[in-house]
């Protein structure tokens, strides 16, 4: 079985947002607008995320954290989670 996008996204709707966690107002990286992009090709998943701030100290963490939980999916092979280094994030990306 190959994971499509649809299915993906689905899963990432579990990870939350670690700033938000922090704050005690929870809500995932789909709410909050970080996931700009997802491509499920031959057992491959690219993710591209829309950081809040370029220097964000979770990324790394959100990288582990996505690839875990998607690699995890029947038909995924590998993951791949990079920044967008050309779309900034902005509160209008937010749909909670």
């Amino acid at each position: 079985m190959i994971t499509d996008e649809r299915r993906v996204r689905e899963e990432l709707h579990r990870i939350p947002e670690p700033c938000g966690l922090l704050m005690r107002e929870p809500i995932d990286i789909c709410e909050m607008g970080l996931v700009d992009e997802v491509r499920c090709t031959n057992g491959h998943v690219r993710i591209v995320l829309v950081l809040t701030d370029a220097s964000c100290v979770h990324f790394s963490g959100l990288q582990r954290y996505i690839g875990d939980v998607v690699g995890a999916l029947p038909g995924v092979e590998s993951v791949e989670v990079t920044a967008s280094t050309t779309t900034m994030w902005t509160p209008d990306r937010r749909t909670a």
